[in-house]
C-alpha cells in the first residue's frame, strides 16, 4: 500500500509545507486538504507551482479531500455543489490526483433511510459525470453521526448512483464509531469499489449516547484509542487493496504538535500495522 499524508493530520500547516513535510516524514504520497487547497488557489498561487512542488519532492497527489454537503436538496447548494467540483477536478488533472473525497452531512436527517440516499445519489450522479469528463474518480465517506454512515448505507448509495467513477474510502473510525461495520464485512469487499483507505483510532459514545463533538473522539494516534486496528488492517489487506492508506484524527491538542514530528509519529504507527 502506498503510505499518504492526510492533510487533516497537519491541519494548522499550509499546502505546499504539507508537500515538504510528508518527503521528510517519510510518504509516498499527500492527501490534499480542500480548505488549505482553496486558501492558497485564492491567494494567488497556481495548481501548476503545487504540481511541480510535489514533483520536486518527490510525492505523488493520492486525492483531493473533500467535496462536502453532497447530500444538499436546494438550488444554490447544487450550483456551488458542482461549481467546487468543477473547480477541483481542474486542479485534480493539474496535480495528478486520480481522486476526489466526498461527503455527506446532516442536511436530511429525519427522512427516511431510503430518501435520503436517493437524494444524494441524484447529486452523486452529477458529480461523477463532471469527474468522468476529467477522467477522475470520486470516493465517499460515510460520517459516522450523519444519516448514511454504515456498511451497508454507503454501498446502497454507491449502487443507487450507478456510476463507475463511485466508490468508497475505508475510514476505520467512522465505520466503527456508527457501528457500521465490522472487519469481517470489510474483509468480504470487492477492492475495486475501495478507492482508499484512512487508517484511524479513537473512541465512540456509549451505545445509546448522543454524539459529541468529533474532535472529542478523534485525537488518538493508531494504537492509543479503543479500534482494534491489525483487525481493520488485516481486513484490508484480506480484499487485496493496494492503493494508498492514510492516518488520520482530528484533535486540537494534536494539531499543536510540531508538524514534523506527528507526522512521522503517525507514519511509523501505520507501519506497525502494515
Amino acid at each position: 500500500m502506498v503510505l499518504t499524508l492526510h492533510g487533516q493530520v497537519t491541519l494548522l500547516s499550509n499546502v505546499l509545507s504539507d508537500v515538504r513535510i510528508a518527503r521528510d516524514a517519510g510518504y509516498a504520497a499527500l492527501e490534499v486538504h480542500t480548505d488549505k487547497l482553496i486558501r492558497y488557489l485564492d491567494s494567488g498561487h497556481t495548481a501548476e507551482e503545487l504540481r511541480d512542488y510535489l514533483t520536486q519532492f518527490g510525492i505523488q497527489a493520492a486525492a483531493i479531500d473533500i467535496i462536502g454537503n453532497l447530500e444538499t436538496t436546494t438550488s444554490a447548494g447544487r450550483k456551488e455543489l458542482l461549481s467546487m467540483t468543477e473547480r477541483l477536478c481542474g486542479v485534480a488533472v493539474t496535480i495528478g490526483a486520480p481522486t476526489i473525497q466526498l461527503n455527506g452531512f446532516c442536511g436530511l436527517d429525519g427522512l427516511p433511510k431510503k430518501e435520503a440516499i436517493t437524494l444524494t445519489a441524484a447529486n452523486m450522479r452529477a458529480v461523477a459525470a463532471i469527474g468522468r469528463e476529467h477522467g477522475l474518480r470520486f470516493q465517499y465517506e460515510g460520517a459516522a453521526w450523519t444519516p448514511i454512515a454504515t456498511l451497508n448505507d454507503t454501498i446502497q448509495l454507491i449502487e443507487e448512483t450507478g456510476q463507475d467513477n463511485v466508490g468508497l474510502v475505508i475510514d476505520f473510525w467512522h465505520y466503527w464509531a456508527c457501528r457500521g461495520a465490522e472487519p469481517e464485512e470489510i474483509a468480504r469487499l470487492d477492492p475495486a469499489i475501495i478507492y482508499g483507505v484512512h487508517l484511524c483510532d479513537g473512541f465512540r459514545p456509549a451505545e445509546g449516547d448522543p454524539w459529541v463533538d468529533e474532535r472529542e473522539l478523534r485525537g488518538a494516534l493508531p494504537g492509543d484509542g479503543e479500534i482494534p486496528v491489525q483487525e481493520w488492517v488485516d481486513a484490508i489487506k484480506a480484499t487485496g487493496f493496494d492503493g494508498y492508506i492514510s492516518g488520520e484524527f482530528l484533535n486540537p491538542f494534536q494539531w499543536e504538535r510540531d508538524h514534523l514530528e506527528v507526522a512521522t509519529a503517525m507514519r511509523e504507527r501505520m507501519e506497525s500495522y502494515l
